[in-house]
């Protein structure tokens, strides 16, 4: 009787530590493996993140909504330097006459090791015609509008090279007056974002 009630306890306790053993696994399993071998990457708001643009852009040419994708110039917060980053266009207004274009664009989400996550973040406007739009290359317009002054004004080659040269200053009262310029992002140009939430990432 004694040890037919031993036996009972025994396998009452076995069958517990197995139920255990079970839930721990399954809960391992859920979270893709091991917890103790995830590790998470806070990447506080506010951080600049430096990205090379793989799309081209251009404020003639794109729509609010319009999708663009660069990479990750260096590794920041755990976030390792080639990572995709996606984005739209959120603002953008194209060049009229006595007017300057400008092109805005938003940061949505960043892929990190084969796992895409949201990540809000905008930058600075880009301009046509301000020293940021120039320092880019991102201005459409002011080098053939300096060629057409050169040219106009001596009628020979060398004078479409010196207004080459002084496009970038005497072709905006010119272009101001026409078209105006336009905002032309090219793939590679170089653009910060500011992270404008804090984001978990699982690296």
């Amino acid at each position: 009787m004694r040890y037919t009630r031993f036996v009972s306890i025994a396998a009452l306790v076995a069958v517990t530590v197995l139920a255990g053993c079970r839930d721990g696994n399954q809960a391992a399993s859920d979270t893709g493996g091991s917890v103790d071998n995830v590790a998470h990457i806070t990447v506080p708001s506010g951080t600049p993140i430096d990205i090379t643009l793989g799309t081209g852009l251009s404020s003639e040419h794109a729509s609010v909504g319009d999708a663009w994708t660069g990479s990750v110039v260096n590794s920041i917060n755990g976030i390792p330097a080639g990572s995709t980053v996606s984005g739209t266009v959120s603002a953008v207004k194209p060049a009229v006459k006595g007017d300057r274009a400008m092109l805005d664009l938003r940061l949505n989400s960043i892929m990190i090791n084969g796992h895409n996550y949201p990540m809000n973040g905008g930058m600075e406007a880009v301009v046509a015609g301000s020293t940021r739009a120039r320092n880019l290359g991102a201005i459409a317009g002011s080098a053939a509008g300096g060629a057409l002054i050169g040219k106009a004004v001596s009628g020979t080659g060398k004078g479409a090279l010196i207004g080459g040269v002084i496009g970038g200053g005497v072709a905006t009262g010119v272009v101001a007056a026409s078209d105006g310029y336009q905002v032309l992002l090219k793939p590679g140009t170089p653009l910060t974002f500011t992270t404008s939430g804090a984001v978990a990432v699982r690296s």
